[in-house]
């Protein structure tokens, strides 16, 4: 069967993003910047709890924005409404600081808009535990913002997360093709590769060290834009 469909995983696949780097500084600005709503050395912890909370949730009547807000309103004894404005305020305000942490992936935006030129549907399958608003932000870092994707997968759609299977089943779903028909291009062997293959995708793993992959087909992405610009993935 043709591949039809390529997925691809947002940070170290399109966005180069150093975890060590963003999520200490992430935490840091979302702290202070809630810091009416409880001490600023606490929230890092409950932000955390809470986001572990989501990822165990297999509830699919449950989306992950239900899933982190729940317990997150409960520990902070708060509204949603209360607390909401502030939410958002951060990320049009203050998120937006974070760009210089990171950068566009070498050949990112050209790998997209060949497959959309060629006429693959391309997706954003990041996993999805930020809201809308910070991925649309993230997305525009890596230079692809603008790009037509049918799917960019967000906490407030999508009802699991990676590395649950779940998650890309649902994905696989909403796109409305089959596993066999897709193919998944991203970073992280644990979240992306495993459990891609898992659901019978066919993968891409981004990776330097080919004795590091834990695909048959594997490399950097600007291996796999040569890889498709020559043909490669038309004969899958």
């Amino acid at each position: 069967m043709p591949i039809t469909h390529v997925l691809f995983d947002l940070d170290d696949t399109l966005l180069k993003n150093s975890t060590q780097q963003f999520l200490p500084a992430y935490l840091r600005l979302l702290s202070q910047h809630l810091s009416r709503f409880a001490p600023a050395e606490m929230i890092p912890m409950i932000v955390m709890e809470c986001t572990a909370e989501m990822q165990t949730n297999n509830d699919p009547e449950v989306t992950n924005f239900e899933a982190f807000y729940r317990p997150f309103l409960a520990q902070l004894g708060v509204t949603f409404d209360e607390i909401q404005p502030w939410v958002e305020s951060f990320y049009l305000q203050v998120y937006p600081s974070l760009k210089e942490l990171v950068e566009p992936a070498p050949h990112g935006r050209e790998v997209v808009t060949y497959l959309m030129d060629a006429g693959y549907t391309v997706a954003v399958a990041t996993n999805p535990l930020f809201p809308e608003i910070a991925v649309e932000q993230r997305l525009d870092w890596a230079g692809v913002g603008d790009l037509p994707f049918a799917l960019v997968t967000t906490m407030e759609e999508m009802h699991f997360s990676k590395p649950n299977p779940r998650y890309f089943e649902e994905t696989l779903s909403l796109l409305g093709v089959s596993a066999e028909n897709a193919l998944m291009v991203g970073d992280d062997p644990e979240r992306d590769i495993l459990p891609a293959q898992s659901v019978g995708l066919h993968t891409w793993h981004i990776t330097e060290n080919a004795s590091e992959a834990e695909s048959p087909l594997h490399g950097t992405l600007t291996d796999f834009y040569q890889w498709v610009k020559a043909g490669k993935l038309a004969a899958l």
